[in-house]
């Protein structure tokens, strides 16, 4: 009797101190994973499921030493440090990292550059269970439960609960921005998952442009937009012309570079015009 309530309690004892174990990993990492969602719209709970499966809580030869959380290997396109490890063949090449969070960005730009795990950004970030599933469908890892393995981790910890947060809480933006033609403008940008609005009024102290836009997120931090507007001169006899502007975008905040061409709908001395602009986010 004795022994089987020694074995109980020592068994518990390890229970509770590996749950102890993840527990931990998850309140050093949580941040970043939003961080990171927040950037690349993968789910907090996804990252943070992989980062404690990969890497056995941050324990793992690979996470100790070289903060690898993601088991992501070398593959062609990798220049930087490595390490390797036995994993589906013996001594295979694997990234090595200078700290932690450079393996969680590098698991953002792994997932959000390659063409095969495009389609997971089309899911909701609060869908963990078409992430997880469609991570082993697009071969992530050749484990057969390895989506299994994810679902149950984020249910036993309740890391859903990090997809809804936004460690950057304001969606609306005024901004300035500067450039060509247009010298500058002021805007009102408006954020909502993968799309932007925004009214803009620029000037080039010789003609004003006036206009609504619409971006969307393609991939990463860039996305495809257009607007339409009215241009203003205010010495020509026919003043208003009307204009449609397609641009292509990179969000780097507090700031986005933008590059594009307002195609004129009336005659003008310009059929097109090409501009750049570079706005500059404010802090309210």
């Amino acid at each position: 009797m004795k022994i089987n309530i020694l074995s109980l309690l020592i068994f518990l004892t390890l229970v509770a101190y590996s749950q102890n174990k993840t527990e931990i990993y998850i309140s050093k990492h949580s941040l970043t994973a939003v961080e990171e969602m927040n950037r690349f719209g993968i789910p907090a709970s996804i990252t943070l499921a992989q980062g404690i499966l990969e890497s056995g809580n941050g324990e793992s030869r690979l996470a100790r030493e070289a903060n690898n959380h993601f088991g992501i290997k070398c593959h062609k396109n990798w220049n930087g440090k490595t390490i390797s490890e036995d994993d589906d063949e013996k001594q295979e090449c694997f990234r090595r990292y200078d700290n932690v969070s450079e393996s969680y960005r590098d698991h953002s730009l792994f997932l959000s550059e390659r063409g095969r795990y495009s389609f997971l950004f089309e899911y909701d970030r609060t869908d963990y269970r078409k992430w997880a599933k469609g991570l082993k469908k697009a071969g992530y890892a050749t484990n057969p439960n390895y989506s299994k393995l994810l679902i149950d981790l984020i249910e036993k910890y309740n890391l859903k609960r990090f997809d809804k947060k936004n460690t950057d809480t304001k969606e609306i933006y005024f901004a300035h921005s500067y450039g060509l033609p247009y010298l500058s403008s002021l805007g009102l940008y408006y954020f909502k998952h993968k799309s932007l609005y925004s009214f803009e009024i620029n000037t080039s102290y010789v003609f004003s442009d006036i206009n609504l836009g619409y971006n969307h997120n393609l991939f990463s931090n860039f996305s495809l937009g257009s607007n339409m507007g009215v241009i203003y001169l205010p010495n020509d006899i026919k003043k208003i012309y009307p204009q449609l502007s397609l641009e292509i975008n990179y969000k780097n905040k507090p700031f986005l570079f933008r590059v594009g061409t307002q195609f004129v709908m009336s005659e003008m001395n310009y059929e097109f015009i090409p501009y750049l602009r570079v706005t500059y986010f404010l802090k309210r």
